[in-house]
């Protein structure tokens, strides 16, 4: 009875959509285990640590930067990522808690840094596409009258991943994507746009 309960006790299973790292008294001993499996381990010395090799989603805090031409606005971000090397991410934050706090910080500054680096039109459009108008709401004017952008949102997008991978390598992560969710004036820039439309 002994025996078996060992044996159970030794015995783990490793799926297909995780990554194990084994730890001796607190220290990571041997490779990240990443093929799926029955595995074994020291009963009652070593512990199991998994971690999901799938993607996994970071949803940032929507923030109120201000941009290159003093416009107060909100942004919210999003990102997807993956635990590339587990020990390195075992070692540096632990878990995925940890790993969601620390992105906290690197994707929310650089998200910052870009933003204010540019003028709000930038944000708002991609390309320079000839503005479209219709017959029933002409007012006879039909110049192109919209800003001409240099960068364009998608640009910035890749400028903030760019920035943010190499800090976001070294915690054990790869940094797949990050979009622009959402950007919205802040309430009191809102509201006087509203006055003024009414």
């Amino acid at each position: 009875l002994a025996a078996f309960v060992i044996t159970l006790s030794s015995a783990y299973i490793v799926k297909e959509t995780e990554q194990v790292v084994i730890t001796q008294f607190g220290k990571p001993v041997g490779q990240p285990i990443v093929k799926p499996g029955i595995k074994f381990k020291i009963p009652l010395i070593q512990q199991v640590h998994t971690f999901d090799r799938r993607f996994l989603e970071w949803d940032g805090a929507p923030n109120q930067i201000p941009t290159k031409d003093k416009r107060f606005i909100w942004v919210d971000t999003y990102a997807r990522w993956r635990i590339q090397d587990p020990l390195l991410f075992f070692q540096r934050v632990r878990d995925e808690r940890g790993a969601q706090s620390r992105l906290d910080d690197i994707l929310d500054g650089e998200t910052r840094n870009a933003i204010a680096k540019q003028n709000l039109v930038e944000l708002v459009r991609n390309t320079n596409r000839e503005q479209l108008f219709s017959e029933d709401f002409s007012s006879g004017d039909q110049s192109n009258n919209l800003a001409n952008i240099k960068v364009g949102r998608e640009k910035i997008t890749r400028f903030i991943i760019a920035a943010a991978a190499p800090r976001i390598q070294e915690l054990g992560i790869e940094l797949l994507d990050l979009r622009l969710k959402r950007i919205n004036y802040v309430d009191e820039v809102q509201k006087k746009i509203f006055e003024r439309m009414i």
